[in-house]
């Protein structure tokens, strides 16, 4: 076993050394990325705002043609229900 350890020592080193500049390159990359991660998350939120406004938009547009019908019929209803009080029918 004594003379596996002298073997082992450069391998320990060399190991330590790839897990340390592995490590300060993933934090350096990560300190540099947060502005642009964080430009590209915004542009992501606006897309996602831009479709439910034109999807909301679509639907009030839906439900306001919806509301017009609705009211014509009811409007054409009163006005042949008048016509029968007054007897013209």
């Amino acid at each position: 076993m004594n003379k596996m350890i002298p073997a082992f020592i450069p391998l320990a080193f060399e190991l330590v050394r790839h897990l340390r500049r592995d490590a300060s390159h993933n934090s350096n990359i990560k300190r540099t990325d947060k502005a642009a991660e964080k430009i590209a998350t915004v542009e992501h939120l606006l897309v996602r705002l831009e479709k439910k406004v034109q999807l909301n938009r679509e639907v009030y547009m839906k439900i306001a043609t919806r509301v017009m019908i609705w009211l014509g019929v009811n409007s054409a209803i009163l006005i042949l229900v008048l016509l029968k009080v007054f007897g013209v029918f």
